[in-house]
């Protein structure tokens, strides 16, 4: 067997031992917890003292270096990041600067609040290395704005999101990670986009048969996996995107799962295993999360399709029964990621907020 985890550029075994190593030169603690199938693990991570820090959870075929850096991953947001290099500046300023570009989404409807005051990140672009200013409200889940809120913050604010944050054992490892996961937040909503009949949408998605290889292995932890709807497309980057969708007795919403990769055998394999990582964490809390958004999308008549996604058979079905698992390894997945982004004419924009060998926690958007 391969010793090299998909889209990583290290060992499992050098990635944990690194981390490890970090986590006891700053006195922190860690316990690993497997399901029976090994298909999940979880990590929890606490102070000298005892006191619980973060968690984090791996699935697939390396579930416990995937939960490591996810702990490590949710223990950095919530405890210890800062970003570097804040500016506060005007939005006049920023929105007639260079660190601004035309594309930006909310130059046009923040121009009225041009006497305004935010606070900005440095972000710097994958492919040219030229610099742009992010306000921090928009792209860092522990921000807290000090200035009183307004309408433009109020605005920004509706668009906060912590897609595309990721760690690794290296800074190209944990673009290829970050990027693939801001794809996949896009297609997700793309997939929305079409099922209630929006016309902006521009993808197309199909249902799928999925390897006979990975229903094998997830059925002992999936006893209704026949119940699971996989859907498929390819992404505006030329990588692949998988969703899992399957009916809950636990929830009005119906539990869903998705992944992107370049590899269409992992793509479903990172779909598949999230879904039995939700299965296997979800609690109580999930649950009250799930009642608030049901209640919220019902009062809208084409929201609520959302809530079990019932109408997923109406999509065309493709064989993937008899797909196998490909030979691609790290450079070939980061090559193809940076390729793509280049030829399409899109940029890649990445902020680090901590760094040492073999350990990288970056924000790409």
């Amino acid at each position: 067997m391969c010793l090299y985890p998909i889209e990583r550029e290290f060992t499992s075994r050098q990635a944990v031992e690194a981390i490890k190593l970090w986590l006891k030169e700053h006195n922190l603690h860690s316990s690993l917890y497997t399901t029976e199938d090994n298909l999940v693990a979880t990590v929890e991570l606490s102070s000298s003292t005892g006191r619980p820090l973060s968690s984090g959870s791996g699935k697939g075929s390396w579930t416990v270096t995937g939960a490591y850096f996810e702990a490590f991953e949710h223990m950095m947001l919530k405890h210890h990041f800062t970003s570097s290099h804040i500016e506060v500046v005007q939005l006049k300023d920023w929105l007639r600067s260079k660190n601004c570009r035309p594309q930006c989404l909310f130059g046009k409807t923040l121009t009225e609040y041009d006497n305004d005051l935010l606070k900005f990140s440095n972000y710097r672009s994958i492919l040219s290395l030229e610099k742009y200013l992010i306000p921090e409200t928009l792209v860092n889940p522990s921000y807290i704005e000090t200035l009183q809120p307004n309408e433009a913050y109020c605005f920004l604010n509706k668009y906060t999101s912590n897609s595309g944050w990721a760690s690794g054992s290296s800074f190209e490892e944990t673009v290829l990670h970050g990027a693939n996961e801001v794809v996949e937040r896009h297609c997700l909503s793309e997939l929305y986009k079409q099922y209630i009949g929006f016309s902006e949408y521009t993808g197309e998605f199909y249902r799928i048969i999925p390897p006979k290889e990975l229903l094998q292995k997830c059925q002992p932890s999936l006893p209704n996996i026949d119940e699971v709807s996989f859907i498929m497309s390819t992404t505006l980057f030329d990588s692949y995107f998988c969703a899992c969708v399957m009916p809950s007795t636990a929830s009005p919403m119906a539990f869903r799962s998705s992944g992107v990769s370049y590899s269409e055998f992992h793509a479903i394999e990172r779909a598949l295993s999230e879904l039995v990582q939700n299965i296997e964490n979800y609690d109580d809390a999930e649950l009250d999360c799930d009642l608030k958004v049901t209640e919220f999308l019902n009062k809208y008549d084409k929201l609520c399709q959302i809530t079990d996604l019932s109408k997923l058979d109406r999509l065309p079905l493709m064989d993937f029964s008899n797909l196998e698992q490909d030979s691609m390894d790290f450079r070939d997945h980061y090559g193809s990621l940076l390729s793509s982004v280049k030829e399409k004419e899109y940029n890649l924009l990445v902020h680090t907020a901590f760094s040492q060998e073999k350990i990288w926690l970056c924000l790409l958007i």
